[in-house]
């Protein structure tokens, strides 16, 4: 159910010269996961990310994640405004799983970024505030809703309001969404893997291509765990910023 090729931006262009770029590394804990990710065009210069995490994981958590799949994909005409997006699903979601009598309470994160603009708009269902990774600047900071407020997880309440917040990317930009597996992890004498200490082992990491960057970040957190190894589900999936290139005269 994942991506087997990343868009293009314009769709004639190759693939090392895209406005956006992407990358993503995917570690289920069990053979089957309830992490799930999509990447999408939705115009010739709008790109769509779209990542969610089902509770638990397991054969039930993936029937649900292939449930929001397919809601995902009914969705298209809402597919330039985050919060419509996200309200949606989670109507939809309820709707199903309503009569179970087992609610399944699942994070998301939507964006659509524009390569013509930078214009960035996302909205957040409970997930983790992905990482805006500004190089220009040597900078990490999380993405929060513009209003500074968190909004519900999908499945827990039939119709929310879920914000659309905006912000700018420059040329250079990484934009690092994950699920809570990454961080969620037990070191020496039971000392937890912090969200804090994410964003400072970024920090250290900003210089690296994209892919060596999440490699690496990887082998950090496993050598801090006690086990040496995930115990839940980890996704995390990145987007680079290029931008167009300029047009000669």
């Amino acid at each position: 159910m994942l991506p087997q090729t990343y868009p293009v931006f314009p769709s004639t262009a190759a693939p090392e010269e895209s406005a956006f770029q992407f990358v993503h590394r995917y570690e289920p804990a069990e053979s089957v996961s309830g992490d799930f990710f999509s990447l999408s065009a939705i115009s010739e210069t709008e790109a769509s990310v779209f990542i969610c995490d089902v509770t638990g994981h397991g054969v039930r958590a993936a029937l649900v994640t292939a449930m929001i799949r397919a809601l995902s994909e009914e969705l298209k005409p809402l597919a330039r405004d985050p919060g419509s997006f996200l309200r949606k699903l989670n109507f939809d979601l309820c709707s199903i799983l309503k009569n179970t009598g087992s609610p399944m309470l699942t994070t998301a994160f939507y964006a659509v970024a524009d390569c013509r603009t930078g214009l960035l708009r996302y909205a957040n269902a409970g997930h983790p505030k992905p990482l805006l990774i500004r190089r220009s600047l040597d900078r990490v900071t999380p993405l929060a809703n513009v209003s500074g407020r968190s909004q519900p997880a999908l499945g827990l309440f039939e119709d929310p309001p879920y914000e659309t917040s905006e912000t700018t990317l420059a040329p250079g930009d990484f934009l690092m969404l994950f699920t809570d597996g990454l961080y969620e992890v037990q070191g020496q004498n039971e000392e937890l893997y912090s969200q804090q200490r994410l964003l400072l082992d970024v920090q250290n990491l900003l210089k690296h291509p994209p892919g060596i960057l999440f490699d690496e970040l990887l082998q950090v957190i496993r050598a801090f765990t006690v086990s040496g190894e995930f115990d839940d589900d980890v996704c995390l999936v990145g987007m680079d910023f290029i931008g167009l290139p300029s047009t000669k005269s």
